[in-house]
């Protein structure tokens, strides 16, 4: 059975709140929240429940109670609903913590409330996003990051990767390459066959309007997308390609394809907000445990509020607590 460790993400953001709400209905496996009790209670007043907490080293089980590990914030006074150096280093500290119980053997899976990649560089953490933080914490050098939700068609899991992620659009041009495109096909084709489809399609997103118009409007389908589509298909995937990016996630939609090819953050967020923004889920690829986290970010505009929805963070956790129980750990 699945044992999470899951951490309270920004303390000045919603995911205290949004996970609060998420563990209202019990988790059916061992699990431990890492974060500090006023936090904590401070959420529970904005959610109007009061969920009791029992100490725990690690996940466990403690009927009628949440299992929670406190780890007091490195330093205090960080104000709500904006970002901060503050509230980015005990965000910090808290999945510290939870990575370092997975990579002890007590967690398969770590699960964080969403994080603001703001507040953590005025935290001095110097990295892009929260995945390369935990990519340094577990000492892994290539990871990447899909994102998943249940698929429009009706049954089963869409899943989408991206060929580059948290960079400026400026730069994506220049960052895509055959091999990086190539290396974005196979994480969408292996997270979808981890995720229960054992023979997933993958259709890949053209980068120029109309896919190019064979050169007319730019040549990376030709010269870029092209060749790492016919390698992909030389080792046995179902891919196909390139497709306008205004038209991939209607046919996705159709049901004709389990899993998307993105070349940059937007043009794969933009569809799956709009799809599935409930239920969508972030899932870390390359790490040696299951990392999820809701696919929203922070929303300082809705802290406090009470309207923050709590089925992302819900799904991050159910799908971690899947991945794990079937044994998949990177």
């Amino acid at each position: 059975m699945a044992r999470l460790a899951i951490a309270m993400g920004d303390p000045s953001g919603i995911g205290p709140e949004v996970l609060v709400k998420a563990l209202g209905q019990p988790l059916d496996c061992p699990h431990v929240v890492i974060g500090h009790r006023d936090v904590w209670a401070r959420a529970c007043q904005v959610a109007g429940t009061d969920l009791s907490l029992a100490p725990a080293d690690g996940p466990a089980r403690r009927p009628g109670a949440v299992p929670f590990l406190q780890v007091d914030p490195p330093v205090a006074g960080w104000a709500v609903g904006r970002a901060s150096a503050e509230a980015g280093r005990t965000a910090a500290a808290w999945l510290r913590a939870a990575v370092q119980l997975a990579l002890s053997g007590l967690a398969d899976a770590v699960v964080f409330a969403p994080l603001n990649k703001q507040a953590l560089r005025l935290a001095g953490f110097g990295v892009r996003d929260e995945y390369e933080l935990v990519a340094r914490l577990a000492g892994v050098a290539e990871h990447d990051e899909a994102n998943v939700i249940p698929h429009p068609a009706g049954s089963g899991l869409l899943w989408v990767a991206r060929a580059t992620s948290h960079v400026p659009l400026r730069e994506v041009p220049s960052l895509l390459d055959e091999q990086r495109v190539l290396r974005a096909i196979q994480v969408a084709h292996r997270m979808a066959r981890k995720g229960g489809n054992q023979q997933p399609r993958v259709g890949v997103a053209a980068l120029n309007p109309h896919a190019g118009e064979g050169g007319t409007l730019g040549d990376e389908e030709v010269r870029l997308l092209l060749p790492a589509i016919r390698k992909a298909q030389e080792e046995g995937l179902a891919v196909s390609g390139p497709y306008p990016a205004d038209h991939i996630f209607r046919i996705a939609r159709s049901g004709a394809l389990d899993a998307v090819v993105a070349l940059y953050h937007d043009q794969a967020q933009i569809a799956t907000k709009l799809l599935g923004f409930d239920r969508g889920v972030s899932v870390g690829v390359g790490y040696p445990f299951v990392m999820t986290t809701p696919s929203h970010g922070t929303a300082f505009d809705l802290v406090g509020t009470g309207l923050a929805d709590p089925r992302p963070m819900r799904q991050a956790l159910e799908l971690a607590a899947a991945l794990a129980s079937a044994g998949i750990g990177r």
